[in-house]
């Protein structure tokens, strides 16, 4: 069975980049722009991993990753950031216990975190 993946992201062409590249490696997508929407899909469709960004309009994904612990602490999330000069945001992703990534991100390097979050 493909593994699920719930792409969350405010910018719609990260998304979209994400999804293809994902699908086209075997993986089933879903995408969503806010928190809310992205509780909603990993609610229905019990994804085996959520990607997340981090900074949002409204609910960040710390938020985002919090609620989910509440009903699926086991899920494997990944955050990604284009934050990881501020030491507020670092420091909260390390309390997470989460891995992430770096915005720029190579489809490569987030192809090889995803796998390795699946193991």
């Amino acid at each position: 069975m493909k593994p699920k993946i719930v792409i969350v992201d405010d910018d719609k062409q990260i998304c979209e980049l994400y999804s293809e590249y994902l699908a086209q490696n075997g993986f089933i997508t879903y995408t969503a722009f806010s928190v809310p929407e992205a509780l909603k899909i990993i609610r229905e469709r019990e994804p085996d991993i959520v990607l997340s960004d981090v900074i949002m309009p409204q609910e960040d994904g710390f938020s985002l990753y919090n609620q989910v612990q509440i009903f699926n602490p086991d899920i494997a999330f990944v955050f990604v950031t284009g934050y990881e000069h501020d030491e507020k945001v670092i420091k909260r992703l390390q309390e997470t216990g989460r891995k992430w990534i770096a915005k720029p991100v190579t489809l490569e390097e987030l192809m090889s975190l995803i796998k390795s979050e699946l193991k």
